[in-house]
């Protein structure tokens, strides 16, 4: 079953690395897209990355960046990740840093993130033909 839904709203610390989302065990998501409105009248600047899994405690690798330290003028709305397709485990990190940063306080920015979600039922195996048994008896 698909269900479209609000996935996630953060209004972030500064300087902190912060899960947006998750997608759940045995589901998969479609992203209608991050909404980043910023809400000062200043600029500010946001990183997002979308990670296979969980955030390593090495912190995110520089290959999972789709947005690094991009400006945002201040009173303005940008939009990113249409149309991504994420599986059981990925997660979206989001950053934020400031011209004026004094330190861990909440940013300026805020974050809305839409899409849907779906049941994943079928495990990925490599040994199967395209990694799937649709049913067909591969690997039975």
């Amino acid at each position: 079953m698909e269900i479209i839904k609000i996935l996630g709203q953060s209004n972030p610390i500064q300087l902190e690395e912060i899960a947006i989302y998750t997608v759940p065990i045995d589901k998969g998501c479609v992203i209608s897209h991050l909404n980043i409105c910023n809400r000062s009248n200043t600029t500010d600047y946001y990183s997002v990355a979308v990670i296979n899994g969980f955030l390593p405690e090495s912190g995110i690798p520089t290959k999972s960046y789709i947005e690094f330290e991009k400006s945002i003028t201040g009173k303005t709305s940008d939009s990113k990740l249409k149309g991504v397709t994420l599986a059981q485990g990925d997660t979206i990190i989001i950053k934020v840093t400031s011209e004026n940063e004094s330190g861990p306080e909440l940013s300026n920015l805020s974050f809305n993130l839409f899409g849907s979600e779906f049941d994943q039922t079928y495990d990925y195996n490599e040994t199967l033909p395209y990694g799937y048994d649709y049913g067909y008896g591969y690997g039975i």
